[in-house]
């Protein structure tokens, strides 16, 4: 599949670069029933006999005048026209052989509808992406136009059928008693408090909000069996899709949007298993069989999910009840990744982004993240980073994960040791509200206040940033430009330009960081939440190699020793 992957770059016309193809390659995992099965699936094959006149493109030519005035453009993107040698952005738009076409009657059938269901959510009509992860070149077109709508899976190694990599040599108590799941919600953000969206809630719906209790089979076991899911690399998969008969995109969950969403899970144990999110339009596809070749996976985050099936049979990163966060498991071109801290500071010897955290590193110049030229640390999570919680056996956890214009904000709270509540006024271990408003009391707890979060430790947040278009282009500078960081750049350029819309200049060309709002999580927090270096993860590993995995895995940290 990963060859299948490599080769469908090659084959495009239009020239990718050796980077792009290690990029391809560098993902920190590639789960087989995540990966397309039909890379080089025709046009439209005889299951879906899609009218070719519902494919539509533009070519730059027949868009708006493309303008050239690089001078109302911020200095990085200006510079990173520069660095490239491109004389305006139209250069930089020819280079990416875009836009791509898109496929109208596809987009009809599997795409939710782009307009709001909520007061205060977004039209995403205009946020159509048709620049990026070569996906969007093919299978009837489905993927090109992709839009900012994201919805929730939950990962589980129920025995429904052969058990996916992510479930192998994992001991039986695990295996039956993790997760066990209260209830599920999804929440969109209304540009004052977020509202529960209940066609993407499991559990117990009312007027009051969403509930459930485990122990008592209700909320999430009763009602989980509704929204059963395509299984793979978990076993047992559980999302909110466009799944009765005869029911198309539009008419199934919107999912979350701009201007900001949340997805909440409380769970009496989630020492192993995943929750986490991909486009709607992927699931809907997933969800009826994959109908055009392909499941569109152009972007992924992983916010609270196991890692045995990252490298089957091999020692993992953590033990084995250590959930990591990553963002970077696919690339779309549509949603710039941050990568490492470095990386994100254009490899400088000065700190310049996240915006927000330069008055921070200002005046704490020694802090940690606030070196990125001295300091490794991953930013986007996975495998060698830091973004991780341990989750210990049979403790009630809620986790909220936000996505709004400064990133991803994964929050993690102990109810039983919170009297069942979370931090988050609305938000409790039994129940959640209808409405909740747009941010929890600030986190106090220090070692909640860094990545590498221990199982004991009662409020914790973990970020990842968001680029903003300024951010986008000084990340994508030390970059080939290919199918990824080219996008990424233009992406930013257009919108700065504002020529991003609907028959504007760069139609297609987005960042969709920018069409979401601050919903003001930073309560004046230490960029230690975004990530640590390696060396400073003390943990002790004893429970991450096949054969000593246990239901009692509990790390004493070095400190912990040493205080004895």
């Amino acid at each position: 599949a990963i060859l299948a992957q490599v080769l469908f770059l090659y084959a495009l016309p239009r020239v990718y670069s050796a980077n792009s193809v290690a990029h391809a390659l560098a993902a920190h995992r590639v789960p087989s029933a995540r990966v397309p099965h039909a890379m080089f699936s025709t046009c439209c094959p005889a299951r879906l006999a899609l009218p070719l006149l519902a494919l539509t493109t533009a070519s730059p030519s027949a868009a708006a005048a493309a303008p050239d005035n690089i001078a109302a453009l911020g200095e990085e993107c200006r510079g990173y026209l520069a660095q490239k040698n491109f004389a305006s952005p139209q250069n930089l738009q020819q280079a990416l052989h875009g836009p791509c076409p898109m496929n109208a009657t596809a987009q009809g059938l599997y795409a939710p509808d782009p307009r709001p269901r909520i007061p205060g959510a977004s039209d995403t009509t205009e946020m159509a992406c048709r620049y990026g992860n070569p996906q969007m070149w093919g299978h009837c077109g489905v993927c090109c136009g992709l839009r900012p709508h994201f919805n929730w899976v939950v990962g589980t190694c129920e025995a429904t059928q052969g058990a996916g990599q992510f479930c192998r040599n994992l001991p039986q108590c695990m295996l039956d008693g993790s997760p066990k799941i209260n209830y599920v919600a999804a929440y969109q953000f209304d540009g004052t408090n977020f509202q529960l969206l209940d066609d993407s809630s499991v559990g117990d719906l009312s007027t009051s909000g969403v509930s459930g209790d485990h122990s008592k089979g209700t909320g999430w076991e009763a009602k989980k069996s509704q929204h059963k899911w395509r299984g793979g690399d978990w076993t047992t998969k559980y999302a909110p899709w466009a799944s009765g008969p005869g029911e198309a995109g539009p008419q199934g969950p919107r999912g979350v949007t701009p201007p900001a969403g949340m997805w909440v899970l409380s769970a009496e144990n989630f020492y192993y298993g995943a929750f986490y999110m991909l486009t709607q339009l992927g699931i809907n596809l997933d969800g009826k069989g994959q109908p055009t070749g392909t499941n569109c996976w152009n972007w992924e985050l992983d916010p609270v999910e196991g890692t045995a099936g990252w490298s089957p049979g091999k020692p993992l990163s953590g033990n084995i009840n250590m959930l990591y966060s990553t963002n970077d498991a696919q690339a779309s071109g549509c949603m710039p990744m941050a990568y490492g801290s470095n990386q994100m500071n254009g490899l400088r010897t000065q700190f310049s982004f996240p915006e927000d955290f330069r008055s921070y590193c200002a005046a704490n110049p020694q802090a940690t993240g606030c070196k990125p030229w001295e300091e490794k640390i991953s930013w986007s999570g996975g495998k060698g980073g830091s973004h991780r919680f341990e989750n210990l056996w049979d403790e009630p956890y809620l986790f909220a994960i936000v996505v709004d214009a400064k990133g991803y904000w994964i929050y993690r709270w102990r109810t039983a040791a919170l009297g069942g509540k979370s931090g988050w006024t609305g938000l409790e271990r039994f129940q959640a509200a209808r409405t909740v408003p747009a941010r929890p009391n600030a986190v106090k707890d220090p070692r909640g206040l860094q990545t590498d979060v221990p199982g004991d430790v009662t409020e914790a947040v973990i970020l990842q940033p968001a680029l903003s278009a300024e951010g986008s282009c000084l990340r994508s500078s030390i970059e080939t430009v290919d199918w990824q960081f080219g996008a990424d750049a233009l992406g930013a350029i257009a919108h700065e330009l504002g020529e991003d819309g609907v028959g504007q200049a760069y139609e297609g060309a987005q960042n969709w960081w920018l069409h979401f709002v601050d919903t003001k999580q930073n309560a004046g927090y230490p960029l230690s939440i975004a990530g640590v270096p390696a060396g400073a993860m003390k943990a002790d590993l004893t429970c991450n190699v096949p054969g000593s995995f246990t239901c009692s895995c509990h790390v004493q940290h070095r400190e912990e020793v040493l205080q004895r």
